[in-house]
């Protein structure tokens, strides 16, 4: 059993280094996975009427005194400043109170909620060193981070949403066992208890209309709200905590947040902080691990090889390479002099699932050999497209 990093190397993701700890160096290849994991995110969040947005990295000190993380999260956070050498600055290590920002900046009808912003929001947190694990544990990662504007009376609905939209995520990557924990007001929190109440409830009265059993975390939720935690379970019968979502009702009070609802009265509306996949840095390195770096093919970052017998079907290779590049297909090119065994060798130690074998032959017949693990293919090379993106669910 190899670790993600371990794999991250066989397949040439990304590396670390010791000038830049707890960030990664990603590789043409690891990049290319991280952006399709991307975009597969994006689609999901638009489908569910979700605008995406782009926030500063560094904010000033008073941001986060209003939201209140600099009295409870200041020890996890990196600050800098102007070049008098003041530290009024924080690099976010969340995305919400600028978002928060952002809906200030007009006046709302409850005709606008609810409101339904996401970011892939950059973040940096001060982990200690030895708390650093590959890309399970970073300084810096990327968060798919969504927030919900919404009335009390349309929280449970949203969560709902969520919830739909986890499973269907973590379906598309194969993970059926989801487990579910519903983290109630720690000691040190915000607000009053009625409050903290009547949110827990909502949380548990969505994941019973969603049918979707539950345990609950006495005093695990954040310090503005309850939360529920989605963690999914591997072949191994191993744990990953992934998305989360939390209703907030402090920060909309604290940043004095409002809107004007149907009877034409100013309300505060409330929070639903939401992320699935949490970190996507720490779900590439779950993924590596559960799959041992055989990748669901539509998500691979380089789901074809193109092995040459020898240099006389060059030209046809490279325009069999032009074709897939031009389809968006990422593509290993194995031209060069060592042996056809020690090309495909190559092409099994990246998990690449389509390994093209192209001879004097396949030329002369406009025809392709397609090594997909023990199994053989030979089909015609128009059909080559289609069969790849058949085999990639698209």
């Amino acid at each position: 059993m190899k670790t993600h990093r371990e794999l991250a190397e066989q397949l040439d993701l990304f590396h670390s280094e010791q000038q830049a700890p707890g960030m990664l160096f990603w590789h043409p290849n690891g990049w290319y996975l991280f952006q399709k994991i991307q975009e597969h995110m994006r689609r999901c969040y638009r489908q569910y009427g979700f605008k995406e947005v782009r926030t500063p990295q560094l904010m000033k000190k008073s941001l986060w005194q209003v939201s209140g993380h600099m009295a409870m999260y200041a020890d996890d956070m990196f600050f800098g400043g102007e070049q008098n050498g003041d530290q009024e600055y924080a690099l976010k290590p969340m995305s919400c109170p600028a978002h928060i920002l952002m809906y200030k900046r007009g006046v709302h009808s409850y005709r606008d909620l609810p409101l339904r912003l996401f970011e892939f929001g950059l973040v940096h947190r001060n982990e200690s060193s030895g708390s650093l694990n590959g890309s399970l544990r970073l300084r810096q990662f990327t968060q798919d981070d969504a927030h919900v504007f919404c009335a009390w009376s349309q929280a449970k609905q949203e969560i709902c949403l969520f919830l739909k939209r986890a499973k269907q995520i973590y379906n598309d990557y194969g993970y059926q066992a989801l487990e579910v924990k519903i983290s109630t007001q720690p000691e040190q929190a915000l607000g009053d208890e009625a409050t903290w109440r009547r949110a827990e409830e909502i949380l548990k009265s969505a994941c019973q209309l969603e049918k979707v059993p539950y345990e609950i975390q006495v005093g695990e939720g954040a310090f503005y709200g309850p939360k529920i935690e989605l963690a999914l379970q591997d072949a191994m019968g191993r744990i990953w905590q992934c998305g989360t979502v939390q209703l907030d009702f402090n920060l909309p009070e604290r940043f004095a947040l409002e809107f004007n609802n149907d009877q034409g009265e100013v309300e505060r509306p409330i929070i639903l902080h939401q992320a699935v996949y949490g970190s996507i840095e720490r779900w590439i390195g779950i993924l590596l691990e559960v799959s041992q770096g055989v990748l669901p093919e539509w998500v691979h970052p380089q789901p074809v090889a193109l092995v040459t017998v020898d240099d006389s079907v060059l030209d046809y290779a490279n325009q069999i390479r032009v074709n897939l590049e031009q389809e968006d297909i990422n593509v290993l090119c194995e031209f060069g002099d060592h042996s056809v065994g020690r090309k495909i060798k190559r092409g099994f130690e990246l998990k690449i699932p389509n390994i093209i074998i192209i001879g004097a032959q396949e030329a002369k017949t406009a025809s392709l050999s397609i090594r997909r693990g023990k199994q053989i293919e030979v089909i015609k090379e128009n059909e080559l497209v289609s069969f790849l993106k058949a085999k990639q669910g698209r």
